[in-house]
């Protein structure tokens, strides 16, 4: 009776003793590893991350028209002013609705209305962003950094915190749209024109989240 004999080597292949050999897995019974749930939440993270840098694109969008309308607005104002202290030197009649004065004021009413829309747009991208933001969190995301150091809610408060900015911005924007008509000396005009430039509600602290968030997507 012959007798077969398993010798194994290092590649595990089973040698007998009539020269023929037989191929064994080294680990018969593992099975194939399951991916772990930190593993599984970062596929979900790397779609909030998408997300979040998408969203910044559509802010750096949002503050550049804003500038390019505030521009306008500026150049607006001054031709309001050339007309209205030509007005005052000369001691006119009409020195507090000198004559155009109508169709600047119209154009700066377009001005506030483009940008009344623009920060319409903000607001739904901020609306739809928190959302998203609650529903990472509550399938237990939103704690680790998004790309360098903020999570996702350390985002969602940047984007609040600038849209309320903007709006604020926007209501006196609107203020000085329908009262710079009616200044009637030359201090007030200055003071309406003044508040227009400076934009005092988009102060540092708001530059400060802008450029730190774009800084965080990448996007600078």
């Amino acid at each position: 009776m012959r007798v077969r004999v398993q010798v194994f080597s290092h590649d595990q292949h089973a040698i007998t003793s009539d020269g023929m050999s037989t191929s064994q897995s080294p680990h018969p019974n593992r099975s194939t590893p399951k991916r772990s749930s930190g593993e599984i939440h970062k596929g979900a993270s790397s779609g909030i991350s998408s997300k979040v840098k998408e969203s910044a694109a559509e802010l750096i969008n949002f503050q550049q028209d804003w500038e390019r309308l505030h521009t306008t607005g500026v150049a607006v104002l001054n031709s309001i002013k050339i007309l209205k202290l030509d007005a005052f030197r000369r001691n006119s009649t009409e020195q507090v609705y000198p004559q155009g004065l109508q169709e600047r004021c119209d154009q700066l009413e377009i001005v506030v209305n483009q940008m009344e829309s623009s920060l319409k747009n903000l607001e739904i991208l901020v609306q739809q962003f928190g959302a998203l933001v609650e529903l990472d969190i509550l399938q237990g995301g939103g704690n680790g950094p998004v790309f360098l150091s903020w999570p996702t809610e350390k985002f969602n408060q940047a984007f609040q915190d600038i849209f309320k900015a903007y709006s604020k911005e926007l209501s006196l924007k609107k203020a000085i749209k329908e009262d710079v008509a009616h200044c009637s000396t030359k201090e007030s005009l200055i003071y309406h024109i003044t508040c227009w430039t400076s934009q005092p509600f988009i102060d540092n602290t708001c530059h400060l989240l802008l450029v730190s968030l774009f800084c965080e997507t990448g996007l600078t």
